[in-house]
């Protein structure tokens, strides 16, 4: 019996070291063999060839099970670990997460103030009146993410990997790095995006039932959203001038709804102003800036064609309408 008969059983591939294991377990096989214990018939040995092939094969057997047993359960150990590595990766952030997590910070700007602050990643945000900002201690990921309650100006910090996202409840903003203003209070019945510089996406905030598509805005772009209606209103060629003066202290107003008027006016002098339903169509167009609210009233009275009175602190608008 030669090599060929043991490089079948291999389907000819055997590599030399499988060969020369096969040829000591055959040596190793007739050196264990009692010649004296064998019959014989004139003179002859009777050699049973078929059963001698078993025996080495069996031997063979017993000997590759173990090694590959051993390869198997290597190997099998090793695709675990290395599902577990690109498990470990995929979910690195979420592990991080919950080993250490990342503080969430919470900034709000009282009724009549306003506040600057600059995050980690450079990011520059400016807070109106009567606003509230949260964001985490440290960006982790790859995306930037705050919430706000108000009016804020952002000034973000360019980053391909890594957007920036304003969450504001009704409506979510994603930009990569550009500035914009958001006015969004809990209280108003809209809320409204301005884009100063670059490119900003527009969507529904999650749980919101409004249904629209991404709207992007270029400078001087805005979208108006209706909390009401749902309805959505998309408008260009906006003068941005003074949309976001308030961050220098000015107080400036161009065909704005009394409605806004007087909430604007009420966060950033934290009094109360009501105005009657008749004055709802009215708006008002007039630079207030370091003007004084009686004197404020007084001027926006005489627009309405009607009188600001003021009974325990708090002013009423009364007037014919416009």
């Amino acid at each position: 019996m030669g090599r060929s008969d043991f490089n079948k059983r291999g389907k000819g591939r055997a590599s030399e070291a499988d060969i020369r294991l096969q040829e000591e377990l055959v040596e190793k096989h007739f050196h264990n063999l009692d010649l004296d214990k064998v019959e014989t018939e004139n003179n002859a040995v009777k050699f049973d060839s078929k059963k001698v092939y078993n025996n080495i094969v069996n031997l063979i057997d017993e000997q590759e099970k173990p090694v590959r047993k051993s390869v198997y359960g290597w190997l099998a150990a090793a695709a675990m670990l290395g599902g577990l590595f690109v498990l470990s990766y995929y979910y690195r952030y979420a592990i991080l997460d919950y080993v250490a997590p990342v503080k969430t910070i919470e900034l709000v700007a009282a009724p009549g103030n306003m506040i600057n602050i600059t995050l980690g990643d450079g990011t520059k945000i400016w807070l109106n009146g009567g606003t509230k900002l949260k964001y985490p201690e440290i960006f982790r990921g790859d995306k930037r993410e705050v919430s706000l309650e108000g009016e804020a100006f952002f000034d973000v910090k360019h980053d391909a990997d890594m957007p920036f996202t304003v969450r504001t409840g009704a409506l979510t903003t994603h930009v990569l790095g550009t500035s914009f203003n958001v006015k969004a209070y809990a209280d108003d019945n809209e809320t409204k995006v301005d884009v100063f510089s670059g490119k900003v996406g527009v969507m529904p905030s999650a749980g919101n039932a409004a249904i629209f598509n991404t709207i992007y805005l270029q400078p001087t772009e805005e979208v108006l959203y209706n909390k009401r209606t749902r309805a959505i209103v998309k408008t260009t060629g906006v003068d941005i001038s003074s949309l976001a003066g308030w961050r220098d202290g000015e107080l400036i107003f161009k065909k704005s709804p009394i409605g806004e008027v007087v909430s604007v006016l009420r966060r950033k002098f934290n009094v109360n102003i009501k105005a009657d339903q008749n004055l709802s169509a009215c708006s008002i167009t007039a630079n207030f800036t370091n003007v004084p609210l009686k004197d404020i009233m007084k001027v926006i009275a005489r627009l309405v064609k009607g009188k600001a009175t003021l009974e325990s602190g708090d002013y009423h608008l009364k007037g014919k309408g416009c």
